[in-house]
């Protein structure tokens, strides 16, 4: 065993721990139902809670368990706002397009605040704010001009300079940072299990271990076929993102698979931790390989994301020691400590590196989070259920064009070059401004 690693390794996700992955095979498909919805992740449960609610009969079919995908392996950010700055939306789409779409993602976070409340979902979150941390002085500058333009859409930001920042992160490695501080965090299974209970309460049906191999037009329905049998439905909702299989050719061209890697630290004593993190604040980087580190939600542990390998090829061990090395990188005073847990988890790119959502041959879909899912996932899977039942007007991110790209099938063979690039020209950026 590695140094780095604990005794008792777990390649797993550390959220697994608490919220051991649900099976629901045992629950038999209906011969018919209203609306069949393709996933059970955020986008799709919600989806299908916002369907029951409004009275249609609902069948949620699964692959693997429930929640197998990125609903259960992220870090558990949570934010109102899209990785693409104005400038870049307002090039792409316009300059009111571009407020549209930001105004409505900071609306879905204040949406998803009420979603959980009014859900009773327990799922540690709390707002502690976040930290962008400035790799290099250029960055700074860059976040201050951020920090503007976020105030035009109510979100509150501070700037922090290299003297303030000590007292929230103990790091010689950055030049600043800017804090958003109505971020937050929360435990992901946790969210995700509030989710399974709302959607069982209200009575959806839960189909797990379930492949769907096609869906075909059959009359003014559809006909879903599965490893386990038909199901006929008159609306299909897919929401599978960056886990869509080649039966969903249209949309696998459509949605780019970046692995994202995560790492879980043993128990620490609370003073070992505050010690390098002063506060619970969420910590990202402006890195083109960005990562992201935060306090688990007991307090006891570091977790650590971001791309740790670059190949397609994934061993959780490697991931674990490569971002063991990422931590101590950013906190070198961090005592010796190992890994407990090692994982990894796809999130949806998309070529404008928005989501998307909208209806192709008749089904509709939600894809393409961009790794802003917990929050945009479970709004847009609400926001297309209404689309559903025709009671919506449709989002800024419904109908918008969702282009492919270009000799492409769905296996992002490209990415371990892309990664190395960003990692190098990370490296560049740093050197040339010291």
């Amino acid at each position: 065993m590695n140094q780095a690693l604990s005794a008792d390794f777990k390649p797993e996700p550390y959220w697994w721990d608490d919220v051991p992955r649900r099976s629901a095979a045992e629950q038999d498909l209906p011969g018919e139902t209203d609306v069949v919805v393709v996933g059970s992740g955020y986008a799709g449960l919600s989806c299908a809670i916002e369907l029951a609610r409004q009275g249609r009969s609902v069948t949620v079919i699964e692959a693997r368990s429930l929640g197998f995908g990125a609903s259960s392996r992220s870090v558990g950010m949570i934010g109102g706002r899209l990785r693409q700055s104005l400038a870049t939306l307002s090039q792409r789409f316009g300059a009111a397009k571009a407020r549209e779409l930001l105004n409505e993602t900071r609306d879905a976070f204040g949406w998803f605040l009420r979603f959980v409340a009014d859900e009773a979902i327990e799922c540690d979150l709390r707002l502690t704010g976040r930290l962008i941390c400035a790799w290099t002085p250029k960055d700074l500058a860059a976040l201050g001009r951020q920090r503007d333009v976020l105030a035009t859409f109510d979100i509150r930001a501070d700037m922090i300079d290299t003297k303030d920042l000590s007292a929230r992160i103990r790091t010689p490695l950055y030049h600043g940072a800017m804090l958003l501080p109505d971020d937050g965090g929360l435990h992901p299974s946790r969210y995700h299990d509030g989710l399974i209970r709302s959607a069982l309460a209200r009575g959806v049906g839960l189909v797990s271990d379930t492949p769907v191999t096609g869906v075909e037009r059959s009359g003014a329905s559809f006909l879903i076929q599965t490893t386990r049998g038909g199901v006929k439905a008159r609306q299909v909702v897919l929401a599978t993102n960056a886990y869509t299989g080649p039966e969903f050719s249209w949309f696998r061209r459509r949605i780019i698979p970046v692995g994202s890697h995560m790492m879980a630290t043993e128990p620490m004593a609370p003073e070992t931790l505050d010690a390098v993190l002063p506060t619970d604040s969420l910590v990202n980087d402006t890195r083109s390989l960005a990562y992201a580190i935060r306090k688990s939600p007991d307090g006891t542990r570091l977790l650590v994301g971001g791309r740790a390998l670059s190949s397609n090829s994934v061993d959780a061990r490697d991931v674990a020691i490569r971002l063991m090395k990422v931590l101590r990188q950013v906190l070198p005073g961090l005592p010796m400590v190992k890994a407990s847990h090692g994982w990894e988890g796809n999130v949806g790119f998309t070529l404008d590196r928005i989501p998307h959502m909208g209806v192709q041959n008749g089904i509709h879909y939600v894809t393409g989070c961009n790794g802003s899912g917990i929050v945009m996932a479970s709004y847009l899977g609400m926001r297309a259920a209404r689309l559903v039942c025709d009671i919506d007007e449709p989002s800024s991110f419904s109908g918008n064009a969702f282009k492919a790209l270009p000799f492409y099938s769905g296996k992002a063979w490209f990415m371990p070059v892309i990664s190395a690039s960003m990692g190098l020209n990370d490296r560049l950026r740093a050197l040339l401004q010291k």
